[in-house]
């Protein structure tokens, strides 16, 4: 005899919201920012991040958020050559 273990999967939201601005990154593949109900953007979730803080003018609250999305991605190893 066999038996199956039931297991309920429990989907976690990821919508962030700062003043007019909505960035929902629920989609693992593309992310969305809108400006007040308005899609401005679809795609890379660390470009729309970056978008967000650009908007907002380096928010202190969503770079707080944010921080360790920013901090993981690796700085480039080459300088620019003159």
């Amino acid at each position: 005899m066999m038996y199956v273990k039931v297991v309920n999967a429990i989907k976690k939201t990821m919508i962030y919201t700062h003043e007019d601005f909505v960035l929902d990154l629920d989609n693992a593949t593309k992310a969305k920012l809108y400006f007040k109900e308005n899609l401005i953007f679809m795609g890379d979730g660390y470009r729309a991040i970056r978008m967000l803080l650009r908007f907002t003018g380096n928010s202190q609250e969503v770079r707080k958020k944010f921080k360790s999305q920013l901090t993981l991605r690796e700085k480039p190893r080459f300088n620019d050559i003159e």
